[in-house]
C-alpha cells in the first residue's frame, strides 16, 4: 500500500478517538454538533484526499498505435484447412446387372489398364443372344449383296468403294498430321525430333513419359504413311490398308485420350497459365472428335469394300436375274444390325471392365458371389498422381483463389489449382483442390493432411477495390462509422468511412480511405479530439 495512503488512515483512527472520548464528556447537544463535525473531517481525510501517484496516473496519456493503412490491407492471411488426399484420377466400379458372379480375376491392389476386364457375370445366355443376331446380321448382309448383283451394280460398286477407300485413306492422314502436328504439338519442345519434351507441369511422371513415347512412335508412323499414300491405288491391298490405318487412328485416339488426361492434371506456372491450359484442353477435345469421324468413315468404307468384293465373287457363282428390292435388303440390314448391337450391349453388362488405368484400392467381390444391380464393386485409383480435396466457407473462399501456395503438413508444397463456382449441396461448403508440387513426397490416397494457404499480396490503391482493416481499428457509433488519424498536435481526428463485409478478424472499407492513410488499429475508447500518445508499430 502507498505510504501516503497509510498516514491518512493512522491519522484519521486517531482523531476517531480523541473524537469518541470528547463526545462522552460533553453534553447531548454540543456531541451531536460536534458528531456531526468529526463525520464530514474524517469523510474528507479519507475519501477527499487522493494519492498524487493517481492523480499522475489519471492524466497519463493514452497510448496508440498508427499504421498506414496500405500495409494493414496488405498483411498476409494464413487459412489453415483440413483436406484429403485424393487419386486426379479415380473411378467407382458399380455392377450394371444383377446375379452371380462365375469369374474373378483381379485382386485388391493389383494394376488395371483401361478397358482390362476385373470379373464376370454368368452371361451364357447373353452370349447365345449375341450369336443369333450375329447369324442373323450375316444373312441379311448377304441378301443385300445378292440383291445388289441382280440389279447389275456390282461392277460400279465396287470401282465406287475403291475410289472412297482411296479418298478415305488420304483424308484420314490429313486429319491425323493437323490433330497432332497443329493441335496438339503446342505444349512440346522438339515434337518432331527424337528428343521431344512434354512442358506442362504435371504430377504423374509416368503419364508424361508414356505421352513423350507415344509422340515420337506416332512420328514415324506419320512420316511412313506420308510415303506410303503416293503408291497406293485401286490395285492395290485397300482393305489391309483400311485395317493398318484402323490401327495407326486407335493409337492416336489412344494419345489423345493421354493428352486430355495430362491437361486436366496440368498445374499453371509462369510459362503456362490457366488460361493456356485450357485452351489447349479445348483443342485437344476438338481433335478427339475429328478422330472419332475418322474411324466411323474407315469402317464405313472398309464394310462397302468387302461386300463389294463380295459381290463381285458371287456374281461369278450366280446366274438368272433377281427383281429383288435394293432399298428393302438395306432396310433388313439396318434392322438385323440394331438387333446384334442391343446383343452385344446386354452381354457387355455381366463383363465388369476398368474404366480407367490404375490400382484397385477397393475390391471386395470373390468367385460365387451374388450381386445386385448398382451395388459397389471396386474403386480403380491412380495412386501416382495425387492432389488434396478440401473445402472452404463462402466468406473464406473470397480470400483465396487459384495459383495461391499451400503448405501441406507443413513440410509439403502446394498450389491451389481449382476453386468451385458454387456451393456443394451435401457439405454446405465450397471444394478446393490443391495440386501438390513435391513430387518426392510420401503422402498416401485418403491420407487426411492439414493444409495452410496463403494469400498473395496484392498494392493497395484506390481503385483495386474494398480497403480490409482489423475490426479494432473501426469506431461504431450512432451516427456512423469512423476511423481515427492523428493531427499534427498528437489530437485524434474522426474519418467518416462506409463499411463493408466483415472476413473473419477484417471488415472491407467501400469508401472513405484511398489507402495513403495513417490509421489508428485500435479505437476502443477514443473520441474525436482526444490527445493520444504514439507507440511504435
Amino acid at each position: 500500500m502507498n505510504r501516503h495512503i497509510e498516514k491518512i488512515i493512522t491519522d484519521a483512527k486517531d482523531i476517531r478517538k480523541q473524537a469518541w472520548t470528547a463526545y462522552r464528556e460533553q453534553p447531548t447537544w454540543r456531541q451531536a454538533v460536534e458528531a456531526v463535525v468529526l463525520v464530514l473531517v474524517v469523510g474528507f481525510v479519507v475519501f477527499g484526499g487522493s494519492d498524487p501517484l493517481t492523480v499522475e496516473e489519471t492524466k497519463a496519456t493514452r497510448v496508440v498505435v498508427v499504421t498506414p493503412v496500405s500495409e494493414l490491407a496488405n498483411t498476409d492471411s494464413n487459412l489453415p484447412l483440413l483436406g484429403t488426399v485424393t487419386s486426379t484420377s479415380e473411378a467407382t466400379i458399380r455392377a450394371e446387372s444383377s446375379g452371380k458372379l462365375t469369374r474373378v480375376y483381379k485382386k485388391l491392389g493389383d494394376y488395371v489398364v483401361a478397358g482390362q476386364v476385373i470379373a464376370e457375370f454368368e452371361n451364357s445366355g447373353e452370349r447365345a443372344a449375341v450369336l443369333q443376331a450375329e447369324g442373323a446380321y450375316d444373312s441379311a448382309k448377304a441378301s443385300r449383296d445378292i440383291s445388289k448383283i441382280n440389279s447389275g451394280t456390282t461392277n460400279s460398286s465396287l470401282a465406287e468403294a475403291k475410289t472412297n477407300a482411296l479418298n478415305v485413306i488420304s483424308s484420314t492422314y490429313i486429319s491425323m498430321d493437323d490433330v497432332i502436328r497443329v493441335k496438339t504439338d503446342t505444349f512440346y519442345s522438339n515434337p518432331r525430333n527424337a528428343d521431344a519434351r512434354f512442358l506442362l507441369a504435371v504430377p504423374d511422371s509416368s503419364l508424361i513419359y508414356s505421352l513423350e513415347v507415344q509422340r515420337k512412335a506416332i512420328e514415324k508412323m506419320l512420316l511412313a504413311r506420308e510415303v506410303k499414300n503416293r503408291t497406293l491405288s485401286v490395285g492395290s491391298d485397300l482393305v489391309g490398308e483400311l485395317n493398318l490405318l484402323g490401327n495407326e487412328v486407335q493409337m492416336i485416339k489412344t494419345y489423345l485420350d493421354d493428352i486430355a488426361s495430362a491437361y486436366t492434371k496440368a498445374i499453371p506456372d509462369s510459362t503456362y497459365s490457366q488460361a493456356t491450359i485450357e485452351g489447349g484442353k479445348t483443342s485437344a477435345g476438338v481433335a478427339r472428335s475429328t478422330i472419332s469421324g475418322t474411324v466411323s468413315s474407315i469402317t464405313g468404307s472398309r464394310t462397302s469394300l468387302n461386300a463389294s468384293i463380295a459381290a463381285l465373287e458371287i456374281a461369278g457363282k450366280t446366274s438368272g436375274d433377281s427383281s429383288g428390292n435394293t432399298a428393302s435388303a438395306d432396310a433388313m440390314v439396318k434392322q438385323a444390325l440394331g438387333a446384334y448391337n442391343a446383343a452385344l450391349s446386354r452381354l457387355e453388362k455381366t463383363v465388369v471392365r476398368s474404366p480407367i488405368t490404375g490400382t484397385l484400392n477397393s475390391f471386395s467381390i470373390k468367385t460365387g458371389d451374388f450381386i445386385s444391380a448398382f451395388t459397389e464393386i471396386a474403386v480403380v485409383s491412380n495412386n501416382g498422381a495425387l492432389e488434396v480435396l478440401a473445402y472452404v466457407t463462402e466468406d473464406d473462399a473470397k480470400r483465396i483463389s487459384a495459383g495461391n501456395e499451400v503448405l501441406i503438413d507443413g513440410t509439403t508444397k502446394g498450389v491451389i489449382t481449382r476453386i468451385a463456382s458454387a456451393i456443394d449441396p451435401r457439405t454446405k461448403k465450397i471444394e478446393v483442390r490443391v495440386g501438390i508440387k513435391d513430387s518426392t513426397s510420401t503422402m498416401i490416397n485418403g491420407q487426411s493432411v492439414r493444409i495452410t494457404i496463403t494469400q498473395s499480396k496484392t498494392k493497395v490503391t484506390s481503385t483495386s477495390g474494398p480497403i480490409k482493416i482489423p475490426l479494432s481499428a473501426l469506431k461504431l457509433t450512432p451516427n456512423g462509422a469512423f476511423v481515427f488519424t492523428m493531427s499534427a498536435t498528437s489530437s485524434l481526428i474522426a474519418i467518416p468511412v462506409k463499411e463493408g463485409a466483415i472476413l473473419g478478424e477484417e471488415i472491407q472499407i467501400l469508401s472513405g480511405l484511398n489507402g495513403t492513410e495513417s490509421i489508428v488499429t485500435d479505437a476502443r475508447g477514443l473520441k474525436a479530439g482526444m490527445v493520444v500518445g504514439v507507440k511504435e508499430n
